[in-house]
């Protein structure tokens, strides 16, 4: 898989707010921490049980991290060229993308700009030595409120492409099993680190 970061806080640049709602309230933010039976009430869990395991492994109480967004959909004509021409890849006609917002729970870790420019490079390092090589990660650094706190945010935007759509998924699949588990051995070096 290769793997890249940026830094995302232009005047244009979005800011992650959490609790979010949409304009007519209809979806909203879930703390799977506190409530992870509500995990089916996200169309994009529902729809992906992958997906769905992903994001109750990273909200469990022993992870690091706490999820505020994601998404799934299939790579339209141009965007899976790209993904095609930056993996290198020949042949590939079906492809997936997704992203999936995320944040640190500890207080001190969350408003660090310096830890996360230190974690970003950590997790793309650790990327590139996993997942399908017919995947592509991009963590993007923003501006976070959370719960009325102010610091960062990941956003974790995965592409995955292959020969047909079945083989999109199982890499997609694969890539985004790769991605949780280096996320979740973070907790590993906070405590013997």
């Amino acid at each position: 898989m290769t793997a890249t970061w940026a830094i995302a806080f232009g005047a244009e640049s979005p800011v992650l707010a959490v609790p979010w709602h949409d304009d007519d309230g209809r979806i909203a933010y879930i703390d799977l921490r506190a409530q992870p039976e509500r995990i089916g009430e996200i169309p994009e869990a529902r729809e992906n049980p992958v997906l769905a395991h992903v994001l109750a492994r990273l909200n469990a109480l022993e992870s690091p991290w706490a999820t505020a967004k994601c998404d799934r959909w299939p790579l339209d004509e141009d965007d899976l060229q790209a993904a095609a021409l930056h993996l290198d890849l020949d042949g590939a006609q079906a492809g997936i993308g997704s992203y999936i917002d995320l944040y640190h729970r500890d207080a001190a870790k969350f408003a660090s700009l310096e830890d996360h420019r230190d974690l970003l490079q950590r997790l793309t390092r650790a990327a590139e030595k996993s997942g399908p090589p017919a995947a592509m990660l991009e963590l993007t650094l923003r501006h976070c409120i959370a719960e009325g706190a102010e610091g960062y945010a990941i956003t974790a935007f995965l592409h995955a492409v292959g020969e047909d759509a079945a083989r999109a998924q199982t890499n997609w699949e694969a890539a985004l099993a790769a991605l949780a588990q280096i996320l979740l051995n973070e907790r590993q070096k906070l405590q013997h680190g």
